[in-house]
């Protein structure tokens, strides 16, 4: 099973953003501390192997310019590249290969494209879009990170490095005669150059997401744990002797956490810290989205009945108290808390659990977490303009909240258990077991 997306995942932090209360940052900066360079959505590993091969290609046939705009160049050269693999991914699940197309961004757009290719009888090409933006949503802007965390290129100039030049020599090369390789190097000419579909499909069969041989998925897994973070991660992991689970919760970050203090080198890289962050973080934050989405629901089934009959509920009264227990525990470890980096990674939301904290009353907590809401929409902005607000107060009662976040169903009480971020450990753990560094389950 591919890792998934929780409910609140950062990737709704632009237009469509599913950030009512401005945790995003915090969350960020604590899985850039657990994990860097991994994301919810890189979620298979060949992803590297096959750019570390269009940047290869690129530096054989062009003369590409130094700095920044080799950089562009190169990134911009993948593309074309991109294409072409994605329709043989396609065509590798449609002769049976499971697992062939698994994760493969875009694959709407290569399956269209690939049964018109079949369908019409005419030359394959790499003439067609690829997702809307593939520059910002395809393999360079998903995996490009990777990429660099993974030492296979140089951050400045995006050239490949000593270990991405030996990846890019194990992922098996374009079906292409020289001089077509060459145009394929080059954006402006790639699309001109074409090949037969029983020359895509042989490709196919060694180049698509579950066919790297054993030396790649070797490498592909030291890639994954250059990093110092990274590399300890995956020793916690593959201690976890009573099984790494499908969804991650507190519990299962309690016994990472308890796994990572024995070992010397995550201490000194303050990683026991970081969880104790992530979960201190998770159960505030928890917390307050409970209320929140409470006050939500309120406005939908409610909306213009005094605010006074909510905040006198029994049960809002309970999820008011969680708000308050867990700002404290959030205030107490960020005061005992001595590594800066961790200080600075929940400095996003110490603000508001210092305000939380100081609510003298329910009435108090729920102006508070309104005028929150409304100072993170401000400084979100859609087609120029700040967001608006998904619910509002004329000071006695709530108005109903906009359609797209009415809820017919009270919360639940928050108890602590949950996460409300992912922190990319599901689909690290993927790309770790798909080559062999941690057993598969089961």
């Amino acid at each position: 099973m591919l890792p998934f997306l929780t409910a609140y995942d950062p990737l709704g932090g632009s237009s469509g953003s599913i950030d009512p209360l401005g945790a995003l940052q915090t969350y960020v900066t604590l899985a850039d501390l657990l994990l860097p360079g991994v994301t919810t959505i890189t979620t298979r590993s060949r992803y590297l192997s096959m750019l570390c091969a269009a940047l290869a290609n690129a530096e054989k046939y062009r003369q590409l310019l130094p700095g920044a705009s080799g950089l562009a160049q190169r990134r911009k050269a993948v593309e074309p590249f991109e294409r072409l693999w994605a329709l043989a991914c396609v065509a590798a699940r449609q002769a049976g290969h499971e697992g062939a197309a698994d994760g493969l961004r875009g694959i709407t757009y290569a399956e269209k494209s690939y049964r018109s290719f079949a369908g019409n009888g005419k030359k394959v090409t790499c003439d067609f879009p690829l997702l809307k933006f593939q520059s910002r949503t395809g393999a360079v802007g998903t995996y490009w990170t990777a990429l660099v965390g993974g030492q296979l290129v140089h951050s400045d100039t995006g050239s490949l490095a000593d270990e991405g030049q030996e990846l890019a020599g194990h992922f098996p090369e374009l079906p292409l005669e020289s001089k077509d390789r060459g145009r394929f190097a080059d954006p402006e000419s790639a699309h001109r150059v074409s090949l037969s579909l029983e020359d895509l499909i042989a490709w196919s069969e060694k180049c698509h997401l579950r066919a790297a041989g054993r030396k790649e998925r070797q490498q592909l897994g030291e890639a994954l744990t250059a990093d110092d973070r990274r590399e300890c991660v995956s020793r916690a992991l593959a201690m976890m002797v009573d099984g790494i689970p499908d969804v991650w919760g507190i519990a299962a970050l309690e016994r990472l956490r308890k796994i990572l203090a024995t070992l010397p080198r995550a201490v000194e890289l303050g990683l026991p810290v970081v969880v104790d962050a992530i979960v201190v973080t998770e159960q505030f934050h928890e917390a307050v989205l409970a209320v929140f989405g409470t006050l939500l629901w309120w406005g939908t089934q409610n909306a213009g009945k005094p605010l006074a009959d909510l905040v006198v509920d029994s049960d809002f009264r309970k999820a008011a108290d969680r708000c308050w227990e867990t700002a404290q525990n959030f205030r107490g470890f960020r005061e005992r808390c001595e590594r800066l980096d961790v200080r600075d990674a929940v400095e996003g939301l110490a603000a508001c659990c210092f305000q939380v904290d100081h609510c003298n009353s329910e009435r108090e907590l729920v102006d508070e977490l309104l005028d929150r809401h409304h100072r993170v929409q401000s400084g979100k902005m859609d087609g120029g303009m700040p967001k608006r607000d998904w619910i509002g107060c004329d000071r006695t009662s709530l108005l109903r909240p906009s359609p797209l976040f009415q809820r017919n169903d009270r919360p639940i009480l928050a108890i602590g258990m949950s996460l409300t971020h992912p922190y990319r450990l599901e689909p690290f753990v993927y790309m770790l077991r798909e080559n062999g560094v941690i057993p598969t389950s089961g």
